[in-house]
């Protein structure tokens, strides 16, 4: 199904994006009904969302789509399908089904069948007891010109009509043509604002009834004629009503006699038109009452594609090289002109611009964080379906939502998340009967948690099940030919728990549709070293698991330190680096094979780059450079040959089909020209795990030089937007 009218398509775009978070809402309150079976409230909301997702997909013609929701949200308007036992499981099935329509429609491709839900939509509406609710008819039924309005809004009412202000009850319900009713009502909105002050506003937006109708309290000096003339906008707009709330605020000349304008009625109707109460009561269909002044709130939030925002973080990176560039010149410039008057003027106003650019970055990096529950709303339901299925009692405990973090990292990090939340429910967690035998509770645990680190974020993954057997990883990995017998009884037991990211590894006995394929820790890790992050794991035996990644809060610009390895430049993060030390190639010793260095009484292991230093005639070396780096729990050594300085990078992304290596994330162009390249020190702690000791550091600095002299050439004929 393609979209040829550009109109419609940016409306569909829009339901699109919007579409996403009215179906989780759907999975969220359908499992707080599956919890509360029967609960009047909870089937009231999910029938608002159906109501919603129906009125949206109709606007955008997405017939098939709002047909069902149609037929789903009159199941639920019936008296006795709430205290329906499968009610749940549907709410569960429309809500994947709903989600694969949306995505065939996005496609363009077959819209998927909905005859196995209308089927159970319809053996719901037969149970036994449910009958359609009799609505009074609108001609019978008895006005009610306005809602229950809270405390705080009457008291708002009087104090403005204190202030001689009138204070009017306005009316507008929406016209049964209009295409995009939502949008229609915010029009509504800003008319009546731009006359005087909102004090409360009905029903909600995202309630059913705001598709219908819409009303407002507003003070203000205008007469009842001005507000309807601005309110009556066409093919939005129906039938309108102003009438004048009563009170000590209203002027004299109104203060006995009530104006009603209704445009489109007659004389008798406007004349028996009741007076507001303030003690009506809500409306059935009514949503919880929004604050005064919550419109405002909403009116200043604006959707914003990501693609525009990494554009404008992109230029900020061109500039943040420009800014270097011409510090760079000016200190070529005063090493020719030491004397030159200029010189301070140039400073001052490049230190200016420094200070400008530096909080512009940080103003676009935080348009880029994002809240981690974005991706942590997503797990409940999915950690409910895989306990079935796994035949779990399960529960997730969230902590942390509120932690930013970049929305680039937080879409990459949410399939690794998800093989880590699947691994603990099918691997993690026993069976009920397996853990009341072993004294706990039938009832696992599963907790989600984010929370800042330094300049990184931190997510951990934690259950409370049987842990993980090292034992049996080590008589695994020797089955699946790792390593010898000899070599897996050296490892320790964190080396030997890093064997669970190796590809293809698994301890499952049986192959089933959640786990045992040996797929998703390898992924995890590949992932994270993408990310300049890493993973590590934590067991107890019968008592549980935790996996704690650790990322960095964005990837776009970072602060590194810069070194030398054989005449060529490259940078890690600043953050990775703990200490720098000095010392020679008589100090570094070999311990089965790999080489250790003595700091401060602790052995620390090292990783060579480059190639060993000449020894002088005197016997005596020339000294060396080690950089202490963190790399999750662990302590590496880097031996460099010489350190250029701190400095703030702009990192850019290599090309995977040219670069194919995961030694390195990126590159960037210093001020002077030069190209630097950044290194992952996740993937080289890895790669110097697996290569043969003798080798890492010829193999390595092999590489390196490679990718240094083609990523220069790469960034010189594009002109630095590799």
């Amino acid at each position: 199904m393609k979209f040829a009218d550009e109109p419609g398509a940016e409306l569909r775009e829009l339901f699109f994006e919007t579409s996403q978070e009215l179906l989780q809402a759907l999975n969220d309150e359908t499992l707080k009904l599956e919890k509360h079976p029967g609960d009047e409230e909870i089937v009231r909301v999910i029938r608002r969302t159906v109501h919603t997702l129906k009125g949206d997909s109709a606007a955008c013609g997405l017939r098939e789509l709002s047909e069902l929701a149609h037929q789903l949200e009159d199941a639920l308007s019936m008296e006795g399908t709430s205290a329906h036992a499968g009610l749940a499981e549907i709410a569960f099935g429309a809500a994947d089904l709903f989600a694969e329509m949306i995505a065939a429609y996005q496609a363009g491709g077959k819209v998927p069948s909905s005859d196995k839900l209308r089927r159970k939509i319809q053996e719901l509406t037969a149970t036994p007891g449910a009958k359609k609710v009799r609505r009074q008819s609108p001609a019978k039924a008895a006005p009610r010109p306005g809602v229950g309005w809270t405390e705080y809004e009457k008291l708002a009412i009087t104090e403005v009509q204190a202030q001689g202000l009138s204070v009017y009850h306005v009316v507008v319900k929406i016209d049964a043509h209009c295409a995009m009713p939502i949008a229609g009502r915010q029009l509504i909105q800003n008319a009546v604002a731009s006359l005087g002050q909102i004090l409360a506003a009905r029903p909600d937006a995202t309630s059913p009834a705001a598709l219908k109708q819409v009303e407002f309290v507003v003070a203000t000096n205008q007469p009842a004629e001005q507000i309807a003339a601005k309110c009556q906008i066409p093919t939005i707009a129906g039938e309108i009503s102003v009438v004048l709330m009563p009170g000590m605020g209203a002027p004299s000349s109104q203060k006995t006699s009530q104006k009603t304008v209704s445009e489109g009625r007659s004389p008798e109707a406007q004349t028996t038109e009741p007076t507001p109460s303030l003690e009506a009561t809500a409306e059935e269909e009514s949503a919880p009452v929004p604050e005064v002044g919550a419109h405002t709130q909403l009116e200043n939030i604006l959707r914003v594609e990501a693609g525009r925002i990494d554009s404008v973080l992109n230029l900020v990176g061109e500039l943040i090289i420009g800014k270097s560039m011409l510090q760079q010149a000016l200190i070529d410039l005063a090493k020719r002109y030491p004397k030159e008057q200029l010189r301070g003027r140039f400073a001052d106003a490049i230190a200016f611009q420094a200070r400008v650019l530096n909080d512009l970055q940080r103003s676009v990096m935080k348009i880029r964080m994002v809240p981690v529950e974005q991706l942590f709303r997503r797990f409940p339901r999915m950690v409910r379906d895989v306990a079935r299925q796994c035949n779990r009692d399960v529960e997730l405990v969230l902590s942390g939502q509120d932690t930013d973090l970049d929305k680039g990292i937080l879409d990459a990090i949410a399939e690794p998340l998800t093989h880590m939340v699947r691994n603990a429910v099918s691997h993690g967690i026993e069976s009920p009967e397996e853990r009341q035998r072993l004294g706990k509770s039938a009832q696992g645990t599963i907790r989600l948690n984010a929370y800042h680190q330094g300049n990184q974020v931190v997510v951990e993954v934690s259950d409370d099940g049987r842990g993980m057997d090292v034992a049996k990883i080590r008589l695994k990995a020797i089955e699946l030919g790792l390593y010898q017998a000899e070599e897996a009884a050296r490892l320790s037991e964190a080396e030997t728990l890093d064997i669970i990211f190796r590809p293809g590894f698994s301890t499952a006995e049986q192959v089933t549709e959640v786990s045992g394929r040996g797929v998703g820790m390898d992924v995890v890790q590949s992932v994270l070293h993408r990310l300049k992050g890493t993973v590590s794991v934590q067991t107890e035996p019968g008592q549980g698991t935790t996996f704690r990644l650790k990322l960095p809060l964005t990837l776009a610009i970072i602060q590194a330190l810069l070194f030398w390895v054989e005449q060529r430049l490259y940078a890690i993060p600043l953050n990775a680096v703990v200490e720098i030390a000095r010392t020679t190639e008589s100090e570094v010793h070999r311990v089965d094979n790999y080489e250790v260095l003595q700091l401060r009484n602790q052995v620390l292991p090292v990783l060579r780059l480059g190639r060993p230093a000449a020894t002088a005639a005197d016997g005596k070396s020339q000294k060396l450079f080690v950089l202490v780096t963190m790399v999750g729990e662990k302590k590496f050594g880097l031996i460099v040959d010489g350190l250029e300085g701190e400095g703030e990078l702009v990192i850019k992304a290599l090309d995977d089909r040219t670069f194919d290596t995961d030694l390195v994330s990126g590159a960037s162009i210093l001020g002077d020209g030069r190209v630097v390249l950044i290194l992952n020190l996740p993937a080289i702690v890895e790669h110097f795990a697996r290569s043969r000791p003798d080798q890492v550091g010829m193999t390595t600095s092999g590489l390196l030089l490679s990718y240094t002299d083609r990523t220069r050439m790469a960034l010189s004929a594009s002109g630095g937007q590799a």
